[in-house]
């Protein structure tokens, strides 16, 4: 009987499979969360580039202004529930957000998703919890444009008319309902002097409507400034109001930052041509359309966006068929003088110049050339055909500069 229990205590059969008996439940629980470890990880990043994906399609979709709020979140939805079946069809994604902030040229999309366990049940839960965002912007820029027109005498006859095509155009293809509000413009016609029209009171600091010709239009004619704003776009106030020693001006004055098409399009049917050649004042008017710090003088929605404004981009197109050739402060230079200490100016403040000559001589076209600052940003029109080309060349790279955040 002792030597059987001996025997019995000492045969091992059987060991490795009580022992495997032992350890099989924690090697498998094991096994279980390293593979649902890594389950969980590869749904996340999935999920990741899922919304990912999602929230830039929805600021793709943002960037043109004609698609709604909703028709956005549609947008990134769909987009999301592509890429999840795609990339990985054991996720289970009930409840997913988008919020498209305009303010903020933003859409955020977040998503909460379970993943099933490989065992499940009782000894680990039933599925995983995965959750993400991401948040796009949008290149939703801005553009404020001023364009410089000459209407001296030199431009009569068809010369006004291809004038006309040409600004017209260039409107047509920067303000569309895909911008929006976004891209305004605005021109001022300039001659013997500018015509400042109802602006003009303001910038020179009267409290009355000045109708000296009794016509009913109030016409403004302006000069130039003195003084420490004499070569910027200081706010006109006391020391730094317009000068008032020009007689003569256009007929046409000047239309003030809008999107508004139609309200662009009639103000530069009106032009009509006379006088000589003020370029300076032309140049000094095209600034103050889109400085910020002429906010005061125009109506409310046509204020001027700050410099400090994100993704904004300001420019002017300066335009003559003539060498400038009236000044009225002849101290501070003549009209080529002034336009270009002006230039250089508005270039320091990154306002991009483009400059067209139409017909125009040497001279006009190196102040013209000078002003731009760059060979890229100057056109030489001797036609109407040429001068259409130059405001559509103009238009193209201003529509691509707004496509950049």
């Amino acid at each position: 009987m002792k030597q059987s229990l001996i025997a019995w205590a000492n045969n091992t059969r059987g060991n490795v499979a009580m022992i495997f008996g032992i350890i099989v439940v924690p090697v498998l629980l094991v096994v279980a969360f390293a593979v649902d470890t890594s389950r969980e990880i590869s749904a996340g990043k999935h999920l990741q580039a899922a919304i990912d994906a999602a929230s830039l399609a929805g600021a793709r979709a943002m960037e043109d202004a004609s698609v709604s709020d909703e028709e956005i979140r549609q947008i990134a939805l769909n987009s999301l529930t592509a890429n999840l079946q795609s990339s990985h069809s054991d996720m289970a994604c009930a409840n997913a957000a988008v919020t498209v902030n305009r303010a903020a040229g933003t859409v955020r999309v977040q998503s909460d998703c379970t993943v099933q366990t490989l065992i499940g049940g009782g000894l680990t839960p039933d599925e995983m919890s995965v959750a993400n965002a991401a948040t796009a912007q949008a290149n939703v820029t801005k553009l404020d444009l001023a364009m410089m027109l000459d209407v001296s005498g030199s431009m009569g006859g068809s010369k006004i008319a291809d004038l006309k095509t040409a600004a017209i155009t260039a409107a047509q293809t920067l303000i569309t309902p895909a911008t929006g509000d976004r891209v305004r413009v605005s021109f001022v016609s300039y001659s013997t002097a500018v015509n400042a029209g109802q602006y003009g009171n303001l910038a020179l600091g009267r409290l009355w409507n000045d109708d000296a010709d009794g016509d009913g239009v109030g016409k403004v004619c302006v000069s130039e400034r003195t003084g420490s704003a004499a070569w910027n776009d200081d706010e006109p106030e006391l020391g730094k109001w317009v000068g008032a020693l020009a007689t003569s001006c256009p007929d046409s004055s000047l239309l003030p930052l809008t999107n508004n098409l139609t309200e662009f399009e009639t103000a530069i049917n009106s032009l009509t041509a006379g006088g000589w050649t003020a370029g300076h004042l032309g140049v000094a008017w095209s600034w103050y359309l889109i400085s910020p710090e002429w906010a005061d003088i125009w109506p409310t929605a046509s204020e001027p966006l700050d410099h400090s404004e994100p993704h904004t981009v300001k420019a002017v197109i300066l335009m003559t068929d003539g060498q400038f050739n009236r000044e009225y402060i002849s101290a501070q230079g003549d009209s080529n003088t002034q336009a270009k200490r002006m230039c250089d100016e508005m270039r320091d403040q990154d306002v991009v110049i483009y400059a067209v000559a139409f017909q125009a001589p040497t001279s006009a076209k190196n102040t013209l050339k000078d002003c731009a600052g760059a060979e890229s940003r100057f056109f030489d029109a001797g036609n109407g055909q040429e001068l259409l080309d130059a405001y559509a060349a103009i238009a193209s790279q201003l529509s691509a500069l707004t496509l950049v955040s």
